[in-house]
């Protein structure tokens, strides 16, 4: 009996071993095509090392737009707000090192780190300052990173449902960070296989952008380096909470929030407040019928974040009303909101 429970343990084990060998040149092909199907939009520059992708569009004057984009996403989840944008400004979004297009680094994915290969890659393909940084999700730590880094070169931030730095410490649910890195590390290896060929887990924040830039996310997202990025990014997050300030001065500041909270919306909504405090100059506006995706996935809502960042660039925060209604939503007066 114990000799046919070995044998039948070493065909499963053999049989596990073939379809992720399978699984693994699946993977290799495909990320082949999609390298031929989804060539950067953008450029790749060097930041010492590794190189990193910007999208760079526009040439208006005033300051010089900088999207950073949430946990494991990349530029073309900012498409509406980036299309909005660049005929009056110039407008760049891009990767962090490992994800979308860029090239992974060796250094530590903190906050400041982050920051700095941005100025550097910034600087490297000739974008000049003054910069004003939008931050989507944990692209708030970022950002809020370049403004104390780099505080004679930002104009001023809009923190788009950012991540307050104290999020998992007051989290519900006790050390719901560690469960995420460790998820993100499994995540990475089924990558390997294929098996985010057949999971799409790019859904959430692709769900209503047009088709190239969706596509673009799903493969992209497939590779098993954007999961082992974000893992890495959770990981340094106690780090990133230490690197980052309370006062950013008079920096003028929008911070953005939403009405769709399915998980921790009393701790978020708290933890949203907080980030007013941040600079002497701040508004919070709250994007109606919005969810944390959605607010830069669908356009009637990313739309709010195109009003957000107009305000910042006029220095006229006062001018955004509150709640936000996205574009086309019947207002009390009987009028439809305008865009």
């Amino acid at each position: 009996m114990g000799s046919l429970s070995s044998a039948g343990l070493f065909r499963l084990g053999a049989a596990v071993l073939g379809m992720a060998g399978v699984g693994a040149l699946v993977q290799a092909w495909a990320t082949r095509r999609d390298e031929r199907r989804y060539p950067p939009p953008g450029v790749l520059v060097d930041v010492g090392g590794n190189r990193l992708h910007l999208d760079v569009r526009g040439d208006g004057p005033g300051p010089t737009v900088v999207l950073e984009a949430g946990m494991g996403s990349f530029s073309p989840n900012w498409y509406w707000v980036q299309s909005e944008l660049a005929p009056a400004l110039r407008v760049v979004a891009y990767d962090r090192a490992g994800l979308g297009w860029s090239e992974r680094g060796t250094a530590p994915r903190d906050a400041d780190t982050l920051a700095v290969e941005l100025h550097t890659a910034l600087q490297a393909a000739g974008v000049p300052g003054p910069y004003v940084l939008a931050g989507h999700s944990f692209g708030g730590l970022p950002v809020r990173a370049f403004a104390q880094r780099y505080p004679g070169e930002t104009a001023g931030l809009v923190l788009v449902d950012a991540s307050n730095p104290d999020q998992w410490v007051r989290w519900p649910v006790r050390n719901a960070d560690r469960m995420i890195v460790a998820s993100q590390r499994v995540t990475a290896v089924l990558a390997r296989v294929g098996l985010l060929r057949l999971v799409d887990l790019s859904t959430a924040i692709s769900a209503g952008l047009p088709d190239r830039p969706a596509a673009e996310l799903r493969a992209r997202s497939a590779l098993p380096g954007t999961s082992a990025v974000e893992a890495d990014q959770m990981a340094a997050w106690p780090t990133s909470r230490a690197q980052l300030v309370s006062d950013l001065g008079a920096l003028p500041l929008v911070v953005l929030g939403v009405t769709e909270q399915p998980r921790g919306a009393e701790t978020l909504t708290a933890l949203q407040i907080e980030l007013t405090g941040l600079s002497t100059r701040s508004v919070r506006r709250v994007v109606q019928g919005a969810t944390h995706e959605s607010l830069v996935a669908r356009r009637e809502h990313a739309l709010a974040v195109v009003a957000a960042i107009r305000a910042v660039v006029a220095d006229d925060l006062e001018s955004l009303p509150d709640p936000i209604l996205p574009v086309g939503t019947p207002t009390p007066g009987g009028r439809a909101a305008a865009g």
